[in-house]
């Protein structure tokens, strides 16, 4: 712990004098971990993809929608899950007062006066979040980094007394940050639309051409083994084109972030441009691109 920011107690409910500002204050160690987690996340979705695809490529189906379901459980939501734990973990309030800083983390009380810190220094990587460290006039970092939503009201608050703060709203890292936060969401970017409306669309086509193919009507099946099985087979391919498309999807939005991350560093006053083109390019593929190829292969 430094010198330049010692805990004391918590603070009477009379002390808040201050804005409040919500945070999530990360040691070095738990960053670490959370962005880990996040990496393992993409990288099991990717390893999926090239699974499918080079089962589509060789004419063969490697795992089952059941084993591709596992393992996006177990090796991409769950590590999720973890991040989200860690975030409730490390939330916390800081109180930029005029003369120091307040921040309150888990019934421990840090005051950091506003002198003892030299720079602001945005994260390089938005890993797990968009985020910065503080510098302190030791030389060193002040043990918590701070990740925020949006690094704009917090440093706004440290522009008074810290000149590099108002650079610090320039660096393209914190430009990525408040581009992501700022853009606009559209109906067909909702989970339930996108994940559990919309493959109805082509699981139905799928179904329906199955059964005049095999059973030579709409509802061969169902005159022939129930309602039962006629459910449990239209509720396959509901499953195999939600978990395809959810792999289609992580595909392209992991893509849009590699390149609209550097696209920010080199053109950081374009940051919104990148931003609102990164999620046209995830929407056009998704609803356009996904039927399109679904049309080429079944008309092909």
């Amino acid at each position: 712990m430094h010198a330049d920011a010692e805990p004391v107690p918590p603070p009477s409910a009379g002390d808040d004098t201050a804005a409040r500002l919500s945070v999530h204050a990360w040691s070095p160690a738990l960053r670490v971990l959370a962005a880990a987690a996040q990496v393992l996340s993409a990288a099991n979705l990717l390893y999926l993809v090239a699974l499918s695809l080079l089962g589509v490529l060789e004419g063969y189906d490697d795992i089952s929608p059941l084993g591709t379901a596992l393992r996006l459980l177990g090796f991409s939501l769950l590590p999720l899950v973890l991040v989200w734990l860690l975030r409730r973990f490390t939330a916390a309030s800081l109180h930029a007062e005029p003369t120091r800083l307040v921040l309150q983390l888990r019934g421990v009380r840090f005051e950091i006066p506003r002198e003892s810190i030299t720079r602001v220094e945005p994260w390089r990587l938005p890993l797990p979040g968009t985020g910065l460290a503080l510098r302190m006039k030791s030389g060193r970092r002040f043990d918590y980094h701070l990740q925020a939503s949006t690094l704009a009201p917090l440093l706004t608050a440290l522009g008074d007394t810290l000149p590099t703060a108002a650079a610090a709203a320039q660096h393209p890292s914190a430009r990525f940050g408040q581009a992501r936060h700022d853009r606009r969401r559209w109906f067909l970017d909702a989970p339930a639309f996108k994940f559990g409306l919309f493959p109805l669309l082509p699981a139905g086509i799928m179904f329906r051409a199955h059964q005049y193919i095999t059973f030579g009507g709409p509802f061969g099946e169902y005159d022939a083994f129930g309602l039962a099985a006629y459910l449990k087979t239209f509720a396959g391919y509901w499953l195999s084109f939600t978990l395809g498309l959810l792999l289609f999807a992580g595909f392209w939005r992991i893509l849009a972030e590699v390149l609209a991350f550097p696209m920010t560093w080199l053109l950081p006053s374009y940051a919104r441009g990148v931003r609102r083109a990164a999620e046209w390019l995830c929407r056009l593929v998704y609803y356009v691109g996904f039927p399109a190829l679904m049309a080429w292969r079944f008309l092909g």
